[in-house]
C-alpha cells in the first residue's frame, strides 16, 4: 500500500466520539485506592465520628458505588464481616430513596473493603444525600450535587503570528472540569523504515481551561502541543523522521471529567501524595472521606487544514 493509500485510509477512518461517553471505571477504583491511605494519614483515634465514605456518582451509570469505613479506636485490617451500618441515599429532587447493599471486594492492598451499592442512574442536576447510620444512632452524610448535561462545541480556529489554537466551549453550567487532556492522533515515518507508523500522544491539559459567561473554554494549543509531540516523539524513537513525511495530524481527542463544585484537588492535581492528607477534598460531614459527581466527556475532530499547517503538522488531505 502506498503511502498517499495510508494516509487516505487513516483519514477515512476518524470518526467523531459522541459528546458523552461512559465514565471510566478507574475513577471509582482511584478513590478505593485512596481511600485506603486515607485512613492511614487522619489520626482516628480519638475521633467520634463513626465513618468514612469514598465514591463518586455518576448518571452514566446504571449502579451508584460508596466505599465505607467504620471509623475505629485503632486501625485494624478490615474483615468480611458485616459492618453496623445502613446506608441510605435520598434525591432531593424527587423524594425517592435507596437502601445500599453491601459488597464485599478485596482491594488494591489485597484488604476486604465494603463497597455499598444501589441500582438506580443519578439524574443531571439533582443533589443527593447519602447518610451512613449506625445502630445506636450516629450518622455520617455527605450532599452531592450532580452536574447538568453539557454539549462540547470546537470553534474556529485563532491563527496569529503568536500562536494556532482552536478553543473548545463546554456549555451546559458545569460547576467544574477535572483531568482534562488531549490526545494527539498522529502518522509519522522513520528515516530508515519504508513504512508509516502511527501513535497516540496524551498532553495533560492542567489549569488551560477558564471560565467564560458561555461555559468553559479549553483552548486547545496547536502550536505549542506540535512543539510538545515532537519532542515526545524524539524520545520515543531510536532514529530520525523522515522529513519529507512531517508529523502528519489524523485527529485530536479531547478528554475530561464534567464534575461538581467539590471536585477542586490542590493545584488541579489529581495527586495521590497530597489526596491522601487530612482534609484534603473533604465534604463528608460528621465523617471522614470524599464523595464526588461527575461524568466523562469526549469529542474527536480533525483541524482545519490551514490551522493544522500553520501549527507545524502536515494535513492528511495534502497527501
Amino acid at each position: 500500500m502506498s503511502f498517499a493509500q495510508n494516509i487516505s485510509r487513516w483519514f477515512r477512518a476518524r470518526r467523531r466520539f459522541p459528546a458523552r461517553a461512559a465514565l471510566v471505571p478507574c475513577v471509582f477504583a482511584a478513590l478505593l485506592g485512596l481511600s485506603a491511605c486515607e485512613e492511614d494519614v487522619v489520626a482516628v483515634i480519638g475521633t467520634d465520628v463513626p465513618y468514612s465514605i469514598y465514591g463518586v456518582l455518576s448518571p452514566q451509570l446504571d449502579s451508584q458505588w460508596v466505599r465505607i469505613f467504620p471509623v475505629e479506636e485503632r486501625l485494624v485490617p478490615a474483615t468480611p464481616a458485616p459492618l453496623d451500618v445502613r446506608v441510605v441515599s435520598t434525591d432531593r429532587a424527587t423524594g425517592e430513596r435507596y437502601d445500599w447493599r453491601d459488597s464485599v471486594i478485596v482491594d488494591f492492598a489485597d484488604q476486604y473493603a465494603h463497597v455499598y451499592y444501589a441500582p438506580f442512574q443519578a439524574r443531571f442536576g439533582h443533589t443527593y444525600e447519602i447518610a451512613a447510620l449506625r445502630s445506636d444512632g450516629a450518622e455520617s452524610t455527605v450532599e452531592v450535587t450532580v452536574p447538568p448535561e453539557a454539549e462540547i462545541i470546537p470553534q474556529d480556529p485563532v491563527i496569529n503570528f503568536v500562536s494556532v489554537s482552536q478553543p473548545v466551549l463546554v456549555r451546559g453550567g458545569v460547576p467544574g472540569l477535572v483531568q482534562v487532556e488531549a490526545t494527539y492522533t498522529i502518522a509519522y515515518k522513520l528515516a530508515n523504515e519504508p513504512d508509516i507508523r502511527s501513535g497516540n500522544i496524551v498532553i495533560p491539559y492542567i489549569l488551560r481551561h477558564e471560565e467564560t459567561s458561555e461555559g468553559w473554554v479549553i483552548p486547545v494549543a496547536l502550536r505549542e502541543d506540535f512543539l510538545e509531540v515532537t519532542a515526545t516523539l524524539a524520545q520515543q524513537v531510536d532514529v530520525g523522521l523522515d522529513l519529507r513525511v512531517g508529523i502528519i495530524l489524523l485527529n485530536v481527542t479531547l478528554r475530561f471529567i464534567a464534575a461538581d463544585a467539590a471536585w477542586d484537588p490542590p493545584g488541579g492535581l489529581f495527586d495521590r501524595d497530597i489526596l491522601v492528607q487530612p482534609n484534603v477534598m473533604r465534604n463528608v460531614r460528621n465523617g471522614f472521606g470524599f464523595v464526588g459527581a461527575g461524568y466523562r466527556m469526549e469529542i474527536q475532530w480533525l483541524p482545519p487544514r490551514e490551522a493544522i499547517e500553520a501549527a507545524g503538522f502536515r494535513s492528511p488531505e495534502e497527501n
